[in-house]
């Protein structure tokens, strides 16, 4: 089916986003960068404090002091994070009418969206065995390992790398990158 798309004729978006764009105006990149990971972190913090889950911090990690999660919840607190980027990665990528942007985002959509592809990459490579980290939670939740868990984090942040980056991406690499998040968070909350 993927094959069938990507041969299919459609729209490219010509135009990737570049470091270079930031230049004059790192601080707009930077803001973005930060309400990226704000934002991650806010996904984790509302739903479980939604759930009556006490929340405290220890050193960078959130944790839940004396929790007793169901497999549902604990699913729904730890994917909160990734929920919160990827619908904030679509908000970056999308114009004003919710369709794909024809050119590259402003600064501060691009430091969302790169905030998007450090944790996911951080995730998938360098903290998915870390005890009291997303990955592991999920997994646990799941009963799926932690490297099913972190290649499953993984699409749709290569999708959104060649969002931002690539030129002439295919149309069907946003749909299918929507899609992937949606069923992602509809059965992370279906669980």
């Amino acid at each position: 089916m993927l094959l069938a798309a990507a041969l299919s004729p459609g729209d490219a978006y010509c135009e990737g986003w570049s470091f270079d764009d930031a230049r004059p105006e790192w601080g707009k990149f930077a803001l973005g960068l930060v309400s990226g990971v704000a934002g991650h972190e806010l996904g984790h913090y509302l739903v479980a404090t939604s759930k009556g889950y006490k929340v405290r911090h220890d050193g960078l990690s959130i944790v839940y002091p004396d929790a007793k999660f169901t497999p549902a919840d604990q699913l729904q607190v730890a994917s909160a994070g990734f929920q919160a980027q990827w619908l904030l990665s679509e908000l970056a990528l999308r114009d004003s009418s919710a369709g794909e942007l024809k050119g590259p985002p402003g600064n501060f959509g691009a430091g969302v969206v790169c905030a998007h592809l450090g944790i996911t990459l951080a995730y998938t490579v360098y903290l998915k065995d870390q005890k009291q980290g997303d990955v592991v939670g999920m997994a646990h939740a799941t009963g799926r390992s932690n490297n099913q868990i972190a290649l499953a984090l993984a699409v749709p942040g290569a999708l959104d790398a060649w969002r931002l980056f690539g030129k002439q991406v295919p149309e069907w690499v946003p749909q299918v990158s929507m899609l992937y998040k949606g069923l992602g968070i509809a059965w992370a909350w279906t669980y």
